[in-house]
């Protein structure tokens, strides 16, 4: 029996439940026995061919839902045999289950498989299109007999990013040692260093503060690592957070180790947090030859200390914000292209500079606030994050955060509410920059009168000028589009002096941008695919119009030319396979991108992809 979520509400811990290896009439578990159903929302390889495994996904952050199969093969070294598998998904409502997809392929499984994996994947390829707020689960078939399913959760509270988090904030870690039931221990002797032979668990008690009034899963990793940074442990721990509760305090208890003590050795290690796939903080703590009290340190994710017991932090403020510029500008100047945006940038900085070094008052001189102007995948959310901690390290803004909107984050659709939801997000980016994707968007629509981004625009206006020089605001969309909009409300006009321009890439900065992207797949293309990508990037620029998704579109190339090298590199024997194979893209994996006449319609120019959502 499924649950919705209001059910859930008395259920605070819900744990994913093994599940049974099918209808046992059928005996199809003399060929098979399941190992796993896992569910992941990014299609990156990592250690072991293992994926991003998570239960929890915030709206925004989806595109397509994947699953993993994978099973023993009891027939391994012996036979190879054939079957059908089925992965079908359910949007859980109540008691009933609405299946959103099912899909089915067939394959043989050879002898050589000890381990066997099935992988599919459903969905919209735009962000939180397709993924609506709810309970699902993936349940997966072999020759139509159910062996397993996996449930998954999709929030939306708001993208975690470094530095951002909209669902909670950390309010203590303390560790502690105990037994296997160690976390319902009444008395729990809270410690920085550990006896080495005494120690059998190591429990963490993890504190977080809500910040939302939503209800939301949860879903917090814990990995334990040596000082080597190998992985000694992993403990994931899912907490339902109820409605209603913001500001209240949640507790988890994550811990690793065993009832007989000896699998801590001396050292030193850490405990990393890890939230909707962002580091939240890290814990170092020591195993020694005793037991010593007090608490840890815990290091945030924006590098900041939580105060502990026995820790003194320090801080040299001027220290910290020089580097904090310094390394942001090494960021922005790091940059593919951008000539002109950099040269601003960096004279920005010299004036500001020069006012605080004569005793100006910076404010007057310079303005926060910003319009960027051009087509996607141009780079300007990226260099408004760059341009938030720029501004820190000037000592302009205290946070130099960046909270990213777009109409749907800011307007509501009742009287009353859009002044509340901007000010909301208005008060989230205080100390740091507001920055308005398509911003346009709020002036369309004009005299309608149910259309509200009049009124947030208005909003915006009387803060901007309510507390001046407290937060930046940035208004990022089409260079035409963006005119307009600046025309359409004195106001605009006349606080926002600042444009910057972010141009096409140029078919040379396409190619440098795409082998920045093979390097991060630990590939680099050989001469021949150099030679035809080139070829390939100079078409699509030439071919370009308004809709073309600039680096996007190269991430999107150079995904495909690595599918294509993965999928050609498993057809081969794995003795054929050499180091210099594994690290070079070919011609046969770059050929599909099809150098021909643009189509007149608002498709992939010259792209071709392969069948199917499978990985």
């Amino acid at each position: 029996m499924f649950f919705s979520r209001d059910d859930k509400k008395k259920e605070q811990n819900p744990e994913q439940k093994s599940q049974p290896e099918g209808n046992s009439s059928k005996q199809m578990a003399i060929k098979y026995k399941f190992r796993d159903l896992k569910v992941h929302s990014s299609d990156e390889w990592m250690a072991d061919g293992t994926k991003k495994y998570r239960k929890v996904f915030d709206r925004y952050e989806t595109t397509y839902m994947r699953t993993e199969l994978s099973f023993f093969n009891k027939l391994f070294d012996e036979e190879d045999w054939e079957a059908s598998f089925r992965l079908k998904c359910f949007f859980i409502n109540g008691s009933q289950k609405n299946e959103l997809c099912n899909l089915d392929q067939k394959r043989k499984i050879l002898k050589e498989e000890n381990v066997v994996y099935v992988r599919d994947a459903w969905g919209n390829a735009t962000l939180g299109a397709y993924w609506l707020r709810g309970d699902y689960v993936w349940e997966a078939y072999v020759d139509e007999v159910k062996i397993g399913e996996a449930k998954f959760y999709v929030e939306d509270v708001g993208k975690v990013k470094i530095g951002e988090n909209p669902y909670f904030e950390i309010e203590s870690v303390k560790l502690f040692e105990g037994d296997g039931q160690g976390s319902t221990q009444p008395v729990k002797k809270y410690l920085n260093k550990f006896s080495q032979k005494d120690t059998r668990f190591l429990w963490g008690e993890f504190n977080f503060k809500n910040k939302t009034q939503k209800d939301y899963y949860a879903e917090i990793i814990f990995n334990f690592y040596d000082d080597a940074l190998q992985p000694k442990g992993k403990n994931s721990v899912l907490k339902y957070v109820t409605a209603n509760t913001a500001g209240q305090i949640y507790s988890l208890y994550p811990g690793w180790g065993s009832d007989a003590p000896g699998t801590w050795k001396e050292g030193r290690y850490t405990m990393d947090a890890v939230f909707m796939d962002t580091l939240i903080a890290t814990i170092p703590f020591e195993v020694g030859n005793s037991f010593e009290e007090g608490g840890v340190a815990v290091i945030t994710e924006n590098q900041q200390s939580v105060k502990a017991a026995k820790t003194t932090v320090t801080n040299d403020k001027s220290k910290d914000l020089d580097t904090i510029l310094n390394e942001s500008m090494a960021e922005l100047n790091a940059l593919t292209g951008m000539n002109n945006i950099k040269k601003e940038v960096n004279e920005l900085v010299k004036l500001v500079r020069f006012y605080q070094e004569t005793g100006k008052d910076v404010l007057n001189k310079f303005s926060l606030h910003t319009v960027f102007t051009g087509n996607p995948g141009t780079g300007k959310t990226t260099v408004a994050r760059i341009l938030s901690r720029i501004y820190k390290g000037l000592g302009i803004l205290e946070k130099g955060h960046l909270v990213e909107v777009d109409r749907e984050g800011l307007v509501a659709g009742y009287v009353g509410q859009t002044a509340i939801k901007t000010g909301d997000k208005i008060n989230e980016a205080m100390g740091g920059i507001l920055f308005i994707d398509e911003a346009y968007s709020l002036s369309q629509g004009k005299g309608s009168q149910y259309d509200f981004g009049s009124e947030s625009i208005q909003v915006i206006l009387k803060r901007m000028e309510d507390f001046r020089g407290k937060f930046g605001v940035i208004v990022a969309g089409y260079s035409e589009n963006m005119q307009e909009f600046i025309l359409s409300n004195p106001g605009l006009k006349s606080r926002f002096d600042r444009y910057f321009l972010f141009e096409d890439y140029s078919p040379e900065e396409m190619f440098a941008i795409s082998l920045s992207q093979f390097k991060r797949e630990e590939v680099i293309p050989d001469e021949a695919a150099v030679s035809y990508l080139k070829k390939y990037f100079e078409f699509l620029y030439s071919n370009k119009d308004k809709y073309f998704g600039n680096a996007r579109t190269i991430r999107q190339v150079c995904s495909e030319a690595v599918k294509n090298q993965n999928l050609r590199l498993a057809s081969m024997q794995k003795e054929e396979r050499t180091k210099e194979m594994l690290e070079t893209i070919i011609w046969d994996d770059v050929k599909e991108f099809e150098i021909k006449e643009a189509d007149s319609g608002r498709g992939k120019v010259g792209f071709k992809f392969g069948q199917g959502n499978q990985d």
